[in-house]
């Protein structure tokens, strides 16, 4: 097994937490970090020119991969970007022959070839599920860290087999089970019950009850106190670690699963053109 940088550990590595972009619809890029911070950094991309998008990263025409790191800023490099993707989450994407790219909290890419990421079934935020076996009977979860590795986890008391909706750092198996992804590697099931999931983001979700959650960094789930002109009902467009509502405000959750009302008077978010993952 050809294996470049992917280790055979037991613990899994700090998963990642949501540092994301958007592009309105002139091309000014606007970033955010995990704090819950969003930036006008001068940035500019033409949409139409925008082929991959995941959550802190995006490809452009002429193998230009930008990556966005933790305090928000943007860069941009040259890699050979894959024509064919099998997978894509907020910090990875899975090129079809099994090439795994991956992005830490810095931004650096990191890249990864085996064959076992070919047989790549299911893709969460910062997680992925293979397949070990031909019958599928046998499912792996493999969590994307802060640093940019892909390590597999060691599950107790439930198979992935038995997950039937995905999220960011979060799932929820067929017994309505959620269960959370915290920063030190642990899956976890959280104790309270929500309803099915309704609008996703990389670190919260709203259920069929219209009820708001987040995942904080040490996988806790919380109901967080919501901004004022915030409702529910009127999320409309939701990023890694940002959503907007029908009346183009952003709002923008922090690592610790805070949610911000953040104002840029110069940007009407109602144009944005390009939402991340």
């Amino acid at each position: 097994m050809k294996n470049l940088i992917l280790a055979a550990v037991a613990s899994l590595s700090m998963s990642a937490f949501a540092q994301s972009f958007l592009v309105l619809d002139n091309g000014i890029t606007i970033t955010t970090d995990t704090a819950g911070y969003a930036y006008d950094f001068g940035h500019f991309a033409y949409p139409q020119k925008i082929l991959l998008k995941g959550g802190q990263y995006f490809g452009e025409e002429g193998g230009i991969l930008a990556t966005i790191d933790d305090k928000g800023l943007l860069y941009r490099k040259y890699e050979v970007l894959p024509t064919a993707i099998k997978g894509k989450g907020m910090n990875y994407f899975i090129a079809e022959d099994g090439t795994l790219f991956t992005i830490d909290s810095k931004g650096a890419v990191a890249i990864t070839k085996d064959e076992v990421y070919t047989k790549a079934l299911n893709f969460g935020g910062n997680y992925f599920t293979v397949a070990q076996d031909p019958e599928r009977t046998v499912v792996d979860l493999f969590v994307v860290g802060l640093d940019g590795k892909a390590t597999k986890a060691v599950l107790t008391g439930f198979t992935m087999k038995e997950v039937v909706s995905y999220g960011g750092s979060y799932f929820m198996t067929n017994r309505g089970v959620l269960y959370t992804i915290a920063a030190n590697g642990t899956v976890a099931p959280q104790p309270s019950r929500v309803g099915l999931f309704g609008k996703r983001g990389g670190n919260y979700f709203t259920d069929s009850s219209n009820l708001f959650y987040t995942v904080a960094q040490d996988g806790s789930l919380k109901m967080p106190a919501l901004p004022i002109n915030l409702r529910v009902t009127s999320i409309y467009k939701t990023g890694s670690n940002y959503f907007l509502d029908l009346s183009g405000r952003l709002y923008v959750v922090d690592k610790e699963g805070n949610v911000f009302e953040r104002s840029m008077r110069d940007h009407d978010f109602r144009n944005a053109r390009i939402i991340s993952l």
